[in-house]
């Protein structure tokens, strides 16, 4: 199986630093204009990018790996039929991923004034140990404030509810108990909906819970793996 790691909005693929150390064959991809190239406007032609990457490397029994906007990514390649998928690993995960209409508005008015990201972009990394979180919010940085925007716009404009019964795969659900920007009920309402899903909370563990809490979920998804 090929491992394919997909980050959340205005991150890189740095994010998966502890993730990528467990597991052999995996591969954490920055999206177009994370930093490099033009970042995509929409989460279906982020899947579309991915499913030529997976075509053009000639991979094989997939694994998609995705944290909030990458969970996104991961179910819009799988809703668009990628044959060589095997299976979805989905954190911090919606079937609609809306975003505050102050946040959009705040992003705005920085890339209006060229502005970088603020520290309170930052907030969820707090959890994070040190020396990755630094790293993440470096690359958050490099990346701007107009990709991040791109990116929750992206997120806002996501909406696969009335699609999940079309991913008839495996997928391991996995979100944090104190995830605020995709709380619980989003878990749940997918693990109701996705015909082969499987749910699990993790205790004092926010929205970045695959880097704060990077031990608890590479087992989940080792043990996930040993039963695809």
């Amino acid at each position: 199986m090929t491992l394919i790691f997909l980050h959340g909005s205005g991150c890189t693929s740095i994010v998966w630093q502890q993730q990528l150390s467990a597991f052999k064959n995996s591969i954490a991809l920055d999206f177009p204009g994370h930093p490099e190239g033009d970042a995509l406007n929409s989460v279906n032609e982020l899947a579309q990018w991915l499913l030529r990457y997976i075509d053009k490397n000639n991979l094989s029994d997939v694994v998609l790996i995705g944290h909030s906007l990458g969970s996104a990514i991961a179910m819009q390649a799988a809703i668009l039929g990628c044959r060589e998928l095997k299976g979805l690993v989905l954190i911090g995960a919606g079937a609609r991923l809306k975003v505050i209409p102050q946040l959009l508005s705040g992003l705005s008015d920085l890339v209006e004034k060229d502005g970088g990201v603020p520290d309170y972009l930052l907030a969820s990394n707090q959890k994070i140990e040190e020396p990755l979180r630094t790293k993440i919010n470096e690359g958050i940085k490099r990346n701007g404030a107009h990709v991040m925007l791109q990116d929750f716009t992206a997120c806002d404009n996501f909406d696969v509810m009335e699609h999940l019964a079309g991913i008839d795969i495996p997928v391991q659900v996995i979100v944090g108990d104190k995830d605020q920007m995709t709380p619980m009920k989003y878990a749940t309402f997918l693990a109701d909906q996705l015909p082969q899903a499987s749910l699990d909370v993790i205790e004092n563990s926010s929205h970045m819970v695959f880097a704060e809490k990077a031990d608890t979920v590479n087992q989940l998804i080792t043990s996930y793996l040993a039963k695809l």
